[in-house]
């Protein structure tokens, strides 16, 4: 039996059967079925491409990272130096505090140090022979830091000190060398050359006034070690600019870079005189 529907307009008879009526519903059913897949293959792609920038994100991070890098291992690498000894001494410690900021929340000795761990890293790419006279907060005696660089016969002696002003409204800033005349020069490498060196190179990698270099016998690891040795004043603690840069690890690290640049360039002058000679 064939069930009908009758609608009357003003045209004329319309008949519409059941048939017609399910078909139609069914259509409808499948037309929104479509839909809703093609709404939610849109929304997998529009998922996936989401998911692809936040990878390419992440990604874009770790190679901004990279290049922000403060210490990258592979800018230290060098070789050929193994015939070396260099003592590396940071100056003061322990119940030596040595000069503080103006504010007293940084001491020298910590700043010394701090700066000595960094050009430590940047040291162990190579296959210099690098004693060290302190790694962590300890007294030792002026006596026994020229002992043991005379001990070992070292090359070179680099001591790592903080400057600092008596005089609260002076306005001095910047990098000076301290070094001695006496019977650690020799004619590949003087003292008073190796203090330029050094002025020259953490000058360079600090952008920081290079002051000069100055002679000072009075001053005990100057006078007793029988190298060319050389006393680095990284900056003034009594300036805000200074000890703001020394007290921050960009700064640490820049100071670090000077004096390993400066090392590496006094010894590779050494090996020239020498095949001169």
């Amino acid at each position: 039996m064939r069930y009908t529907l009758k609608y009357m307009s003003n045209n004329g008879k319309y008949k519409i059967t059941v048939e017609s009526c399910i078909l139609l519903i069914l259509l409808i059913i499948t037309s929104c079925i479509y839909t809703a897949k093609l709404s939610q293959s849109s929304d997998d792609i529009n998922a996936d491409i989401g998911k692809d920038s936040i990878v390419q994100e992440e990604n874009k991070k770790q190679d901004s990272t990279k290049k922000n890098a403060l210490f990258n291992e592979a800018d230290y690498k060098a070789e050929g130096f193994g015939k070396y000894t260099i003592v590396i001494d940071a100056g003061h410690g322990g119940r030596d505090e040595g000069a503080s900021s103006n504010n007293g929340r940084f001491k020298e000795k910590n700043c010394n140090l701090a700066i000595v761990k960094k050009l430590k890293k940047m040291l162990d790419q190579t296959d210099i022979n690098v004693i060290y006279t302190r790694l962590y907060d300890r007294y030792v005696t002026k006596k026994r830091r020229v002992t043991i660089a005379n001990g070992k016969k070292a090359a070179l002696f680099v001591s790592i000190h903080c400057n600092a002003s008596d005089n609260i409204h002076s306005k001095a800033f910047g990098i000076e060398t301290l070094y001695a005349k006496r019977k650690g020069d020799s004619r590949y490498m003087t003292n008073r050359r190796f203090s330029c060196i050094l002025l020259g190179s953490v000058s360079k990698s600090t952008s920081n006034k290079a002051r000069k270099i100055i002679r000072r016998e009075d001053l005990f690891v100057l006078r007793h070690t029988s190298m060319p040795a050389v006393i680095v004043e990284t900056g003034y603690m009594s300036s805000r600019k200074d000890m703001n840069y020394i007290s921050s690890a960009k700064g640490q690290y820049e100071i670090a870079d000077g004096v390993y640049r400066g090392i590496l360039s006094s010894l590779k002058e050494i090996d020239r005189r020498k095949r001169k000679a």
